[in-house]
């Protein structure tokens, strides 16, 4: 018997939609992202908690872009934090930024702050972490809104599973995994019948991956935890993701799944978009035959990275180089060149910036184009969306200023700009200001109101272990939380950021009140080496001995 009790099904993903709006309570942030990513709906999904809002842009069910009213999530200030570049440079940069009317990425081009690959990435972590910090909203509300705000393709781009595998990892709370797993302790893993996405089509990590093979021989959840080697957490909360996502089942009794035969070559897979058509044979001779796959090199590293940049931006018809009037051989033909040049397996595993993942993705998107290009209708309809967006450029991006009648000088073309999405009219909340008027408060003695402080800084950004730490810390110290479930706490804390010095001090004088002497000195000793100046970690050592 297979229990389901997290797994959504399609018919319910689809019930969210047609809701529109609800609480983050009833119907969580990482349901919303399945909803939308499995019909791959273009929407605004709105999150509100007050006072924090945060608005997801998806484009074909992917986020591509986030707006929040969180100081520390704007792009200037993830540049200094992650080190990218110091204050002062980015400051000049606003400056000029705001001075031109031009955005900031444009400024730090063309000053050489930054080289164009490295800005795209740089925006892409950004993105990731945005997106990352809904998962610890346990309530709040929400709405999907389908009038999508005009933008150009955009080069952002992620991938649901990917960011659910991510979110229940470093930001999901220990307590809503354990909680929402306690019926599976005593039964057994299997694979899904029907996941809602393709495992294959998911990165996964070594320890990932050795979990799905031991839902594959239908072995029990508490053996799988036993004898990973890793902390029975982390396990619990990749077996959580892998329930949402639809890849793994529970049951009563073991269930061995069958081993999948597929044929390795992007035309034997179903996909979400429907049925693949049929494969058109190539004649057996003719003047324009494909090249043998043997003739047709490698790309090189340079195509790789400038291909893996560029190809989000593209429709069907662009990534193939093919024409709207081509037939199925061409594009049978653009496949297979493709294809070749961009096969994964013609790529070192050990070769930098990740080029055989690079690749991979690449040659993914050229079989989802060629797929797109195959079925009549699906052509049809992107031919369509061409027509429509070469009309709305047109009409959006030069504007004929009427010349007056004397004297009559020759018209002149204005180029305007293509509409941006507005900023959010929301007051702006600061977690790094929240955070230093808790600990203003905290010495004051008002330690009820720092709490409200560090919890809000913690809401705010939910991957800082330091935030995470001084709320466990301060309601320690109201008596708010025993020392077992503080200390459960600064793990997760020292978890999400294993270099937080102040989650170690603060793990470590619990465990010294818990009598837990070997923990203590362990969690000091890294305090110690993170904080080496800090009088706090001395007193704490010296009290421990």
């Amino acid at each position: 018997m297979v229990l389901s009790s997290l797994t959504r099904s399609p018919e319910q993903l689809d019930a969210v939609l047609r809701a529109g709006a609800g609480s983050l309570q009833d119907t969580p942030y990482p349901i919303l992202l399945l909803a939308l990513a499995l019909r791959e709906k273009s929407a605004v999904l709105s999150l509100h908690r007050h006072p924090l809002h945060k608005e997801v842009l998806f484009d074909g069910g992917s986020p591509v872009d986030c707006q929040s009213n969180i100081a520390t999530e704007t792009l200037a200030r993830f540049l200094v934090s992650s080190g990218k570049l110091s204050e002062p440079d980015v400051q000049v940069a606003l400056a000029q930024s705001a001075s031109r009317g031009v955005t900031l990425e444009e400024v730090l081009i063309e000053r050489k702050l930054l080289p164009q690959a490295e800005l795209d990435r740089v925006q892409q972590q950004s993105l990731g972490r945005k997106l990352l910090e809904p998962f610890s909203w346990k309530s709040g509300t929400f709405e999907i809104s389908y009038d999508v705000p005009p933008s150009a393709s955009p080069a952002l781009r992620v991938k649901v599973p990917q960011l659910i595998l991510t979110g229940i990892a470093k930001v999901e709370t220990q307590e809503s995994v354990d909680q929402e797993l306690a019926f599976a302790r005593d039964r057994y893993l299997t694979l899904a019948e029907e996941p809602l996405f393709d495992p294959e089509d998911i990165r996964l990590s070594a320890e990932q991956q050795r979990i799905l093979e031991a839902a594959r021989a239908g072995r029990p959840l508490s053996e799988v935890i036993a004898e990973s080697g890793s902390d029975p957490d982390d396990v619990l909360r990749i077996v959580y993701a892998m329930l949402l996502l639809g890849v793994l089942a529970v049951t009563e009794t073991p269930v061995r799944a069958a081993p999948r035969f597929e044929l390795e070559n992007p035309f034997s897979r179903r996909t979400t978009e429907g049925p693949l058509p049929p494969v058109v044979p190539a004649p057996t001779s003719t003047p324009e035959a494909a090249p043998a796959p043997s003739a047709i090199a490698a790309a090189t590293a340079a195509e790789v990275l400038a291909a893996h940049l560029s190809y989000r931006q593209k429709d069907a018809f662009e990534l193939l180089e093919v024409a709207e009037k081509d037939g199925p051989l061409q594009f049978i033909r653009a496949f297979l060149r493709m294809a070749e040049r961009f096969l994964p397996s013609r790529f070192d595993e050990r070769a930098p910036n990740n080029l055989r993942e690079k690749a991979q993705d690449v040659f993914l998107a050229a079989a989802r184009a060629y797929a797109e290009l195959a079925d009549p209708l699906r052509r049809d309809a992107l031919a369509t969306a061409r027509v429509r967006r070469n009309e709305a450029q047109s009409d959006e991006t030069t504007l004929i200023v009427p010349a007056p009648l004397a004297p009559a000088p020759p018209a002149e073309k204005v180029e305007v700009r293509p509409p941006e999405r507005r900023p959010m009219q929301a007051t702006i909340i600061d977690p790094e200001l929240l955070c230093r008027s808790g600990r203003e408060l905290a010495e004051a003695g008002k330690l009820r109101e720092a709490l409200s402080s560090f919890e809000m800084a913690a809401e705010c950004d939910a991957q800082n272990g330091t935030y995470a730490a001084e709320v466990a810390w301060c309601r320690f110290r109201l008596q708010v939380s025993p020392a077992t479930a503080t200390l459960k706490m600064l793990r997760n804390a020292i978890r999400i950021d294993p270099r937080s010095g102040l989650a170690h001090l603060y793990a470590g004088k619990v465990a010294t009140a818990l009598g837990n002497r070997n923990e203590a000195g362990e969690l000091l000793n890294r305090a110690a080496m993170l904080m080496p100046r800090d009088l706090r970690v001395v007193e704490a050592l010296k009290a421990l001995r």
